[in-house]
């Protein structure tokens, strides 16, 4: 082949793999999402749906696992993960000065199963108002803290008059075995682990509160407004998941149980009260809910100042 052929040849062929690497228009070269054990994503990265949907756009997908929320919400603010699900509580934690760039894009449904306060098998604790003196467990910032502060608050309880003890899920599973701590506000498939080789009894479910408690889906704000089309792919593709995978209860048990190392029971356990999903644009009554979580995170003392939810949200219709 005359040099000159091969150079064209050449050039041609960078050019195809350069247009190739380019991500389209309204699209990131690549999405890191950051996904906890319990939640929807575990199956969507399970299932390799979204890298081949993502594929068409030319964007590769990358997944980072986080023990609870508030580390999320940290990676995201350190632009090392673009988008992640956590509870209540993370981002407004954010907001109030931690990492003021973090916004709401979608939600979770309402929490009503999957999240408890359990106390031990032979506990003499009946409800919440028995607990006063004694030790609850939570991970500080999480789901778990801003739950067991509004189950204080009907039950017209101080805060003060039990024992805070902030663990991770790891020290605060150790501890309850031992009798070291007395309840433990605890999401599934943890729960879930918990009851089956412990005994666990449950005393609240987080659907008990006054208020609706749900989940959320954050990115920075600039990665909201530069990639709202990335953001939508990624939810719509959630949604399909999690439609199939709560209508096959069982057959997703044992898909997860393959993917995430936790036991077939355990799982089988938790699908049924597993609320899972995303949806956007977030409607009022979701904002509302949450301004209330805000409003009793200011006045006990979790976050510093005031904030209006609805200043952080993105719509990304």
């Amino acid at each position: 082949m005359p040099i000159r052929s091969l150079k064209h040849l050449i050039a041609a062929g960078c050019l195809a793999a350069a247009c190739a690497a380019h991500a389209d228009e309204g699209y990131p070269a690549r999405i890191n999402i950051g996904i906890q054990k319990g939640d929807g994503l575990v199956a969507l990265r399970a299932s390799g749906k979204l890298e081949q949907a993502f594929a068409s756009h030319h964007v590769k997908v990358s997944w980072h696992e986080f023990v609870y929320g508030a580390p999320l919400v940290e990676a995201i603010n350190a632009g090392d993960v673009d988008v992640g699900t956590v509870g209540s509580t993370p981002p407004i934690m954010a907001q109030a000065g931690a990492a003021p760039s973090v916004v709401y894009v979608a939600y979770a449904p309402r929490l009503v199963k999957s999240y408890a306060i359990v106390v031990p098998k032979d506990s003499p604790v009946k409800d919440l108002r028995d607990l006063k003196g004694r030790k609850i467990a939570f991970a500080k910032g999480s789901q778990g803290h801003l739950f067991v502060l509004k189950a204080m608050q009907d039950a017209h309880m101080d805060p003060s008059s039990a024992q805070f003890t902030y663990l991770s899920y790891g020290d605060a599973r150790s501890a309850f075995e031992r009798g070291f701590i007395d309840a433990w506000a605890v999401p599934d498939p943890r729960y879930a682990d918990t009851e089956l080789t412990t005994g666990a009894r449950t005393i609240l479910t987080i659907g008990d509160l006054s208020v609706p408690q749900y989940g959320f889906y954050i990115a920075t704000r600039d990665f909201a407004l530069k990639y709202p089309a990335a953001l939508r792919l990624l939810f719509d593709q959630l949604a399909r998941q999690t439609s199939d995978s709560l209508a096959h209860p069982q057959e997703t048990a044992r898909f997860l149980s393959a993917n995430t190392g936790v036991p077939l029971d355990v799982w089988s356990r938790a699908i049924s009260r597993l609320e899972w999903g995303a949806s956007y644009p977030i409607p009022d009554d979701v904002v509302r809910a949450q301004q209330d979580s805000a409003n009793l995170a200011f006045d006990t003392k979790v976050i510093p100042r005031r904030i209006d939810v609805r200043q952080a949200v993105v719509q990304i219709r």
